[in-house]
C-alpha cells in the first residue's frame, strides 16, 4: 500500500511528514564522505561520525545559498531519509519548494525525488505551504478583498518574501545571503580579530543568544583553537559587534519585505494591499528579530509560534485535507 508524504528539503535540515502520522522525521540535511567520495553515513549520524573520525571524513551539504550545488549528495540524503520514514512501501511524495529556487533547481528537486524509488512526485510552492501551517488563515470576508499576506522566510541559504491573496501566491523578492552568511561573518570577525578558530555551530549557537534589543554590556563567550599556538583559548566578545556581522540575514529580512511591498502587484486598476506581515523559518528564532524589523518598517510583525515547522506543517495540513 502507498503512502503519502511530505517533504521539506531545506539548506540546512530536511523534514518528513506523513498522511495520518504527522512528522516522522527530521535530519540535518548532510552527509559524511569519505576520501573516496563514498557517502557513508546521512545525517545526525554523519556528524557523529565525523567527530570519530577526524582528518578522514568531511560532512558536507548539498544545497548552498539556496542552489542544490550537489544533485548526487541531494539524491542519496533523500533516498535515506525516505526510507526511513517509509520503510519497504511505496511513497507518493509532495514536496515543498521555494519559489526563489527557480526552474533549474526545482528540477533537480523533482528528480532527486523521482529517483529514489518514488511513485507520484508534486512540488508545492513553500509560501503558501508555510501560511497554512503557520495556523493563520483568511477570514472569509477577505477573500475577495485586495488585502494579502506577506509571509517572510528566513532560512539558512536566502531570505523569502512572499505575497499570498486569497490564497494565490502573486510576488516573491528573494535575497541571496541569509543565516549561514552571518553565521560565516562571526567566525571570519573572530579569527580576523582575535586570531581564534571557531566552528560555524559555534557561531551560530552565538547568534541565537544575541538579544537586538539587548544591554549594552551584553557579552558572549567562545571557546577555540589560537591560531598562533594552536591551543585551546576562551574569549569574550561584546554582542554589539557580533550583530554587525549578521546584517545580511537581519537588515536582510527587512529590505525584502520593504522591496515587496514597494512592488505589490495591482488587481486591475485598485492596488493591493498588506492585512500581515508573518516570518517564518530558523531566522525567525533571532531573540527580538520581530521587534527589529517593526521598527525598520514601522509595519506590525507576527513570528511564528512555530517558525521552523510551519512549512512541513503545511505540507501535513495539505496531505490530510
Amino acid at each position: 500500500m502507498a503512502v503519502y508524504l511530505g517533504v521539506d528539503f531545506g539548506t540546512r535540515g530536511i523534514k518528513i511528514c506523513q498522511k495520518g502520522k504527522g512528522i516522522v522525521l527530521r535530519e540535518p540535511n548532510v552527509a559524511a564522505v569519505d576520501t573516496e567520495g563514498n557517502v557513508i553515513a546521512v545525517g545526525t549520524e554523519a556528524l557523529l561520525i565525523r567527530g570519530r573520525a577526524p582528518g578522514t571524513v568531511t560532512v558536507r551539504r548539498p544545497i548552498l545559498d539556496g542552489n542544490i550545488t550537489d544533485f548526487n549528495l541531494a539524491a542519496e540524503i533523500l533516498d535515506h531519509c525516505l526510507e526511513i520514514a517509509a520503510p519497504r512501501a511505496k511513497k507518493h511524495i509532495l514536496a515543498a519548494a521555494k519559489y526563489g529556487l527557480g526552474s533549474r533547481n526545482r528540477e533537480l528537486l523533482q528528480k532527486a525525488l523521482s529517483d529514489c524509488r518514488t511513485g507520484q512526485v508534486e512540488l508545492v510552492d513553500s509560501a503558501p505551504l508555510s501560511l497554512l501551517g503557520s495556523g493563520f488563515t483568511p477570514a472569509e470576508d477577505e477573500a475577495e478583498a485586495l488585502s494579502g499576506t506577506i509571509i517572510c522566510d528566513i532560512g539558512a541559504g536566502s531570505v523569502e518574501a512572499s505575497y499570498i491573496r486569497a490564497g494565490e501566491l502573486l510576488r516573491t523578492e528573494t535575497a541571496i545571503g541569509a543565516g549561514d552568511a552571518a553565521d560565516a561573518g562571526i567566525v571570519s570577525y573572530i579569527r580576523r580579530n582575535y586570531g581564534l578558530a571557531i566552528t560555524q555551530n559555534s557561531a551560530r549557537e552565538a547568534k541565537h543568544k544575541l538579544s537586538l534589543y539587548g544591554s549594552d554590556d551584553q557579552a558572549l563567550t567562545f571557546t577555540g583553537v589560537d591560531s598562533s599556538t594552536g591551543m585551546p583559548r576562551r574569549i569574550e566578545i561584546a554582542a554589539d559587534a557580533l550583530l554587525e556581522c549578521c546584517t545580511t540575514q537581519i537588515d536582510g529580512a527587512a529590505d525584502t519585505i520593504a522591496a515587496l511591498i514597494n512592488n505589490l502587484p495591482r488587481c486591475g486598476e485598485d492596488s493591493s494591499s498588506v492585512d500581515r506581515i508573518i516570518i517564518v523559518g530558523g531566522g525567525a528564532k533571532l531573540p527580538g528579530i520581530g521587534e527589529y524589523i517593526e521598527k525598520s518598517l514601522g509595519l506590525t510583525i507576527t513570528v511564528a509560534d512555530e517558525p521552523l515547522d510551519c512549512t512541513v506543517n503545511g505540507l501535513s495540513r495539505m496531505l490530510n485535507g
